[in-house]
């Protein structure tokens, strides 16, 4: 199965920033790149891992169209799947409702679907060119403002992250 287009991905601690990125889903595989064409930065393995793609609700804090897919690393034991490492959980956020349930479905499906070219779950949804989607993802960034932190949470990134504050000695 393959899929390409744009999304945008949360970071892993609550005050990263998302980014968007150029997403390709080919083989089991998402690899995330700058823009199209760009740099790969990052993948997320989806074989041999056991996979959950779920939709996220609306909340006015967060982008709309959101999706998250858990992975975790897995080993057949004796007929069994065991678990090797901690889930990994990446969010997404996608330019439409129907791209969302287009990649949504990709990811949950993808080992059903691997020998089928270019699949599409939903025949009346519109269709958007990369631009169009990258243009809708920028303007979705521009209108949800992140909150800003509390004191509480930055020194919770303080102690996280392992940096301490400038001190001054009189």
């Amino acid at each position: 199965m393959y899929r390409e287009g744009y999304l945008i991905k949360y970071g892993h601690h609550t005050f990263d920033p998302p980014q968007i990125y150029f997403c390709v889903f080919e083989d089991g595989v998402v690899k995330f790149y700058m823009e199209k064409g760009g740099v790969l930065v990052d993948e997320l393995e989806m074989a041999g891992h056991v996979t959950k793609v779920r939709v996220e609700k609306s909340l006015p804090s967060k982008l709309p169209y959101r999706f998250t897919v858990s992975a975790a690393v897995v080993v057949r034991v004796e007929g069994r799947r065991m678990k090797l490492g901690e889930t990994r959980v990446t969010e997404f956020a996608a330019p439409t409702n129907d791209l969302m349930k287009e990649w949504a479905n990709s990811l949950h499906l993808w080992r059903r679907m691997n020998w089928k070219e270019n699949v599409k779950f939903f025949d009346n949804s519109s269709e958007l060119s990369q631009a169009q989607e990258l243009d809708l993802l920028q303007h979705q960034m521009r209108t949800v403002q992140a909150p800003s932190p509390t004191i509480k949470k930055l020194r919770q990134m303080i102690m996280h992250t392992g940096t301490t504050a400038c001190s001054s000695t009189a």
